[in-house]
C-alpha cells in the first residue's frame, strides 16, 4: 500500500440540498467535481496502473468473462470474429462488452486490498457517503453499496436496460468517471431513454463526476468510437437496501 496516497475526500462545497432537488425532480443528477482533485487523480492512476482487467460480455442470458490481456493477444481476425458475433447479438437484443474489475467482490474476499481503488470502495461504504446517498435520494433505508471498475475501449458498449432486479433491492445506480479527457464525439455516453425511444438526456464521461440515477430507468452506454483517444474509465455500482 502506498503510504503517501491521499485520503479519499469529497470535493469542498457540495450543495447536497440542491443536488437532492434535481434528483427529486427528474430521477437523476450529474455532480462535478465529486472528489478532491488529489483523490480523483489517485483513482485514475490506480485504474490505469494497478488493475488486471477482465473482458465481460454476454451471449443472450449467459455472461462470459475472459482475461482481458488474453483477448488482446488474439489475432486481429479472431478478435474481429468475436466482435462480429457481439454486434450481431446487439442488433437483436440486450448485449454488452467492456472490461471489468470486480472491486467489491474482491474486497469482500480479502483480495487486492492494497489498491487505491479499494480506498475509494471503503469510502463508498462509509457512514459519510451513505448519509450523502440517503440525503440525495431521499431513501433512508440505503445500507449497501457495491462497486466495479469498468474500462470501455473502442468498440465497447452497453445496450438499453433498466437495472431492475428485485432480489438485489437496488434503489439507485451510480457512475463515477475518471477519464481525464473525453468528448461526446468519442461515444461512451450514458444515455437515458424516454418512453418514445428518444434520448432524453446524456452524460458525457467527464473527469471526476458522479452520475446518480433512480432504478428502474432505461439507459445505455453508447458505442465507443474507433477514433476515441484512449479508454473510458469509471467505477460503477448500485445503492441498495439491506
Amino acid at each position: 500500500m502506498n503510504q503517501n496516497a491521499p485520503p479519499v475526500r469529497f470535493a469542498g462545497g457540495l450543495d447536497v440540498r440542491a443536488i437532492a432537488g434535481v434528483y427529486a425532480a427528474v430521477g437523476r443528477v450529474h455532480v462535478r467535481p465529486i472528489f478532491t482533485r488529489e483523490t480523483a487523480e489517485s483513482v485514475y492512476h490506480s485504474l490505469t496502473n494497478e488493475i488486471q482487467w477482465q473482458l465481460q460480455l454476454n451471449d443472450g442470458d449467459k455472461p462470459i468473462s475472459r482475461d482481458g490481456a488474453s483477448f488482446e493477444a488474439l489475432s486481429e481476425a479472431d478478435r474481429a470474429r468475436v466482435m462480429q458475433a457481439v454486434y450481431a447479438n446487439a442488433a437483436r437484443g440486450f448485449q454488452y462488452i467492456y472490461n471489468n474489475f470486480p472491486i467489491s467482490d474482491l474486497y469482500e474476499q480479502g483480495q487486492q486490498r492494497s489498491l487505491y481503488v479499494m480506498r475509494l470502495y471503503e469510502f463508498l461504504t462509509s457512514p459519510e457517503f451513505l448519509e450523502f446517498a440517503r440525503a440525495v435520494t431521499g431513501v433512508r433505508s440505503i445500507a449497501v453499496v457495491d462497486a466495479q471498475a469498468t474500462l470501455y475501449r473502442p468498440g465497447h458498449f452497453l445496450t438499453r436496460h433498466d437495472d431492475l432486479q428485485h432480489s438485489k433491492k437496488r434503489v439507485a445506480a451510480y457512475v463515477l468517471n475518471f477519464t481525464p479527457r473525453w468528448v461526446a464525439d468519442w461515444g461512451g455516453v450514458l444515455q437515458f431513454i424516454d418512453g418514445d425511444g428518444h434520448v432524453a438526456e446524456g452524460y458525457t464521461p467527464v473527469f471526476n463526476a458522479l452520475n446518480l440515477f433512480r432504478v428502474p430507468q432505461p439507459h445505455n452506454v453508447s458505442l465507443v468510437a474507433p477514433f476515441a483517444q484512449g479508454g473510458r474509465y469509471s467505477i460503477t455500482g448500485w445503492l441498495r437496501e439491506a
